[in-house]
């Protein structure tokens, strides 16, 4: 008999069917569509919201990730096993990876070849499996047996003949001693290539949402926002802008005269000398349309390139009729880069360390023609009393060409299982058990350069000593070795300066994972519709996680903040039980009660951090008559905190916001009126007028603060209810019709009170509560920038510096999800038709069709837990309302074709804004069409050498190059929603021994 293997379920019952609504994807489908990674295939399904993929900006300690994100409930609430088995995460304990922090498996390490089939089952699991099953459980169930050899190759590439991916698999199994073993495995080598912004025109168009210039108030009718292309930042740019004042004003850029003989703005050559410089159309800070200034495109991931090495076997050893020893093996080995991120700024737009530089005409770096033009300036600038005749001007510029801050990532994945199954037979009843260890690790390391900022300030602070030759001025620096750094013109960095201002950035990192299973199940009662079946079990698990950057990063020498070292562990302790009840079925029923089956799980938790807590689940499924199943659960499930949450130290953070006093904002929000009158009162509290229109660029800019952890963090709750029918006709033979309804209310949330959060609790609540408003400071009216949310070491204006934003853990927040998704499956015998089978000769194939439909209802969370603050995310880009697939398959031997049509429906950038504060308010429905061809080339070249099969396949997705709806590349869940790389084929050919 074939293993049993139950999703949602330890109990084997070969005729189980899950309370709780269940997606799967078959080995056929993976191999049909050349999907070369688990996650591409899961993301296919409309219910999965946007994931954590190499697929625009990673986090710095993030690289190459592949995490899946069920409803959209965030990528550490879905639960992911391998054989109903826990899988060691990848995820390193740092608030740099881009990823909630969580236990999340890669799955980058999960091999394609040997999947049987892929299991989601949605709104449920903790009761069965523990932790983090909260969105639901993604269950990998790989093959049981293997006898042959197969190789698979595939090789990818896009109409425009970049983006490349390369896929050799072999796969291998033999049994020994009468079939009472088999060992089998498989080793992948799987390569993809990057892509920039500027590789795709939808990206390098650089749509950015900015102020509208024909808006003349908060109620005319004319939007606040409206798109503009071409987005530069004119305040800098690669090659350095010379600049009056250490301010943003794009009127301090110092002047040339150009060829008409008229005075305009300069910026450096590569050559050093001052040349015309643009600043495009102005339209707020940090935003120009056109021009010369930062073309962010430039420097912006679209695809980070992934090269793995994926090893698996799998041993199984029939002991006794009644025995087996299990053994599973895993080893992936990662590199990805990302290959284009931004630079080492020296910018009016930004504080400390990364404002402008303070330069002197006396820098001897400086160019004859640009040093004339500095001094002959229509209005003369500050003397330098270090250096009589000289000036001084500040320099603004993006520097690429000193410290290219390119994050590279190795990272390894072991994990190894070994088990013992058995069954017995006890009056008359059939029991079974199994136990199993399972060790998991994934280590590994990011590295980067940077610039050590104490050496940069040396090595700009150039003279000529007595032979003529630039030096650094420091005496003693020069006796350490430091060589000057020249900054006017992109690439006039010597070798020795960047030698000399260059540190390695290396953070390492180690995961573990132990887990030890023990179930005993069984039939105990046989009643009159079948058996009261029984498990009962007991886990033990510890994760440990430890980060450890080094002494450079650590101690934060570089232009990035220092990073905090990690390290932490939990253990958990947890024993369950299930029992499933059938009241009525096989003979024992009557009219209108074909069948009714009750179940129940149970789970009890002790977590050496968290504590004790319940998880349970109970459900029953009904048949009135044969054709027609009704199903429903209801559950308790939970997450564990993670140990990013629970022991990350105070540590240095960069941060981003929605500001709600910006001038756009500032008439918006859940309460309008409240939201405007704390933010004049904040606006006069800092000597500005009430009627302060704010620019506010930490929305566009980032800000040094803190955030840190909480070792009194305790598990997150989630209540779900799920309600289904599933129908299939006697008279339509083929049919199948499926809709579930979920329901899932999480509370105590764990969530990192964000800087918007706090900017939202601040202002958007009647009392402007003093706990999150001091946990930021505003710039005052005598400040460099009034009004701006400062960073850490900024001056407020007042004679005291800012310590910037303070983030951290919270346990308040909560999440409530409604939705539900149907769906249709039709398979068609054409030789049922005695038309078609007169056409094709007795054999007119099969055809297959199937839709599945999602619709979310409600996406609402708050972090605070207040209300207040409540983000409805329904609708909007990443979590369209409504969501479908729709997929036609013929088959003939030798010939499959399936064409796979996706939907996205019309989708808001987000529900707080209104025509009066932007424009276009959303994005329009979205179709992708793909399509899949598979032919056995064995049917007419025989089977030479052995040759089992020949298959040839050609894959071609997005077949009619449908661009992204206008606007969605202005977001990232834009960028990862939508298809933004255009038409791409795939060819492979498969062989089987």
């Amino acid at each position: 008999m074939s293993e049993i293997v139950v999703t949602g379920s330890r109990i084997r019952r070969p005729d189980f069917v899950s309370p709780q609504p269940l997606d799967v994807v078959t080995s056929e489908t993976i191999d049909q569509r050349g999907f070369t990674n688990v996650a591409d295939a899961l993301n296919e399904l409309p219910s999965m919201g946007v994931p954590i993929n190499p697929v625009g900006d990673q986090g710095s300690f993030g690289t190459g990730r592949q995490y899946v994100n069920l409803f959209s409930l965030g990528t550490n609430r879905t639960l992911t096993l391998v054989n109903g088995r826990r899988f060691v995460s990848a995820n390193v304990a740092s608030i740099f990876t881009g990823a909630s922090a969580g236990a999340q498996v890669d799955l980058n390490a999960i091999p394609t070849g040997l999947i049987d089939r892929i299991e989601t089952v949605q709104a449920g699991g903790s009761a069965v499996y523990g932790s983090e099953a909260i969105a639901g459980v993604v269950n990998i169930i790989t093959k049981d047996h293997y006898d042959g050899v197969e190789f698979d190759g595939q090789y990818g590439v896009s109409d425009q003949g970049d983006g490349e991916e390369y896929r050799a698999r072999i796969i291998a199994g033999r049994s020994f001693m009468d079939e009472r073993l088999n060992v089998y495995g498989s080793y992948e080598y799987n390569k993809t290539t990057a892509l920039a912004y500027t590789d795709r025109k939808y990206t390098a168009q650089q749509l950015t949402f900015a102020n509208n210039p024909a808006n003349t108030g908060a109620n005319d009718g004319i939007p606040g926002n409206i798109i503009w292309q071409n987005r530069r930042v004119p305040e800098t740019n690669l090659g350095g802008i010379p600049f009056r004042t250490g301010g943003s004003a794009l009127s301090g850029i110092l002047t040339i005269v150009d060829a008409s003989g008229n005075r305009v703005p300069a910026q450096f050559a590569p050559d050093g000398t001052l040349v015309p410089y643009s600043t495009g159309t102005f339209i707020q800070a940090a935003t120009a349309s056109g021009g010369n200034g930062l073309n962010l495109a430039e420097l912006t991931s679209l695809v980070s390139p992934v090269e793995r090495h994926v090893v698996s076997g799998f041993g199984t050893f029939r002991l006794t009729d009644h025995i087996k020893l299990k053994g599973e093996g895993f080893y992936t080995h990662l590199e990805s880069t990302e290959p284009f991120n931004q630079p080492i700024f020296n910018a009016p737009v930004f504080g400390g360390n990364s404002a402008s530089l303070r330069m002197s005409t006396s820098n001897p770096f400086l160019s004859a023609q640009a040093r004339t033009a500095i001094l002959n300036q229509p209005t003369a600038l500050p003397a330098d009393t270090a250096s009589p005749g000289d000036r001084l001007f500040f320099l603004s510029r993006s520097s690429v060409d000193i410290g290219p801050n390119r994050t590279h990532t190795v990272g390894e994945t072991g994990r190894g299982v070994i088990a013992l199954e058995g069954d017995f037979d006890i009056a008359d009843r059939h029991f079974y058990w199994d136990a199993s260890a399972n060790y998991g690790k994934s280590w590994g390391y990011f590295e980067s350069t940077n610039i050590d900022q104490s050496k940069f300030l040396l090595a700009i602070d150039a003279v000529r000593d007595a032979s003529g030759a630039i030096v650094c001025r420091d005496a003693t620096a020069r006796a350490a070795g430091c060589a000057p750094l020249n900054l006017f013109g992109q690439g006039a960095p010597s070798a020795a300066a960047l030698k000399y201002v260059n540190v390695h950035f290396q953070s390492d990192y180690t995961i573990e994972e132990r887990d030890y299973l023990a179930n005993l199940g069984g039939d105990i009662v046989n009643l009159p519709a079948g058996p009261l079946s029984v498990l009962v079990g007991a886990e033990w698990r510890k994760e440990s996680s430890s980060f450890e950057p080094n002494d450079p990063q650590r101690n934060g020498v570089g232009r990035s903040a220092a990073i905090t070292a990690l390290d932490g562990s939990f253990t958990s302790k947890e024993w369950y039980g299930e029992a499933t009840l059938p009241v009525f079925g096989k003979d024992f029923g009557f009219l209108g009660m074909r069948s009714l089956e009750f179940d129940g799980q149970y789970r009890r938790v002790d977590n050496s951090q968290a504590g004790k807590n319940n998880a349970w689940s109970y459900g029953a499924r009904w048949r009135p008559f044969e054709d027609l199943l009704i199903r429903g659960s209801r559950s308790q499930s939970f997450r564990a905190p993670a140990i990013t949450e629970l022991f990350l130290p105070q540590a240095t953070s960069f941060t981003s916001a929605t500001d709600p006093c910006d001038k756009a904002n500032i008439n918006g929000g859940p309460n309008p009126a409240a939201r405007k009158a704390n933010c004049q009162a904040a606006f006069q509290a800092l000597g500005l007028p009430a009627g302060y229109q704010l620019t506010s660029q930490v929305q566009s800019a980032t800000v040094q603060g803190t955030t840190s952890g909480s070792q009194d963090l305790k598990n997150e709750i989630a209540r779900q209810d799920t309600l289904g029918v599933v129908y299939q006709p006697h008279f339509v033979h083929g049919l199948t019709f499926k809709f579930d309804w979920m329901k899932i209310d999480i509370t105590h949330a764990i969530s990192n009170f964000t800087l918007s959060s706090i900017l939202q609790v601040c202002y958007d609540s009647p009392s402007a509560p003093a706990d999150a408003c001091s946990r930021f400071q505003r710039g005052t009216s005598a400040s460099a920038r009034p009004g701006q949310i400062l960073g850490v070491g900024e001056a407020v204006g007042n004679g005291t510096t800012s310590t910037g934003p303070r983030t951290g853990f919270i346990n308040a927040g909560y999440t409530n999800f409604e939705g539900y998704t149907w769906g249709v499956n039709y398979n068609l015998d054409l030789g049922d038709i005695p038309e078609a089978n007169g056409l094709w000769n007795g054999n007119p194939g099969t055809l297959e069709f199937s839709v599945d439909f999602y619709h979310i209802s409600k996406l609402e969370t708050s972090v605070t837990g207040l209300g207040f603050d409540l983000n409805n995310d329904k609708g909007e880009i990443g979590n369209a309302s409504d969501q479908w697939r729709a997929q036609v398959n013929y088959s003939r031997d030798p010939l499959s074709v399936t064409w796979t049509t996706s939907f996205i429906g019309r989708s808001l950038f987000n529900r707080d804004f209104t025509f009066e504060t932007r424009y276009p308010l959303s994005v329009a429905d979205y179709y992708r069409n793909d399509v899949a061809v598979t032919y056995d080339i064995t049917s007419f070249a025989g089977h030479p050498m052995g040759l089992d099969k020949l298959q040839a396949r050609l894959v071609v997705k997005n077949v009619f190059n449908a661009p992204p709806p206008y606007g969605a590349a202005t977001s990232a869940n834009g960028i990862a929603t939508y298809d933004m790389i255009g038409r791409y084929y795939e060819v492979g050919l498969k062989a089987r021994f």
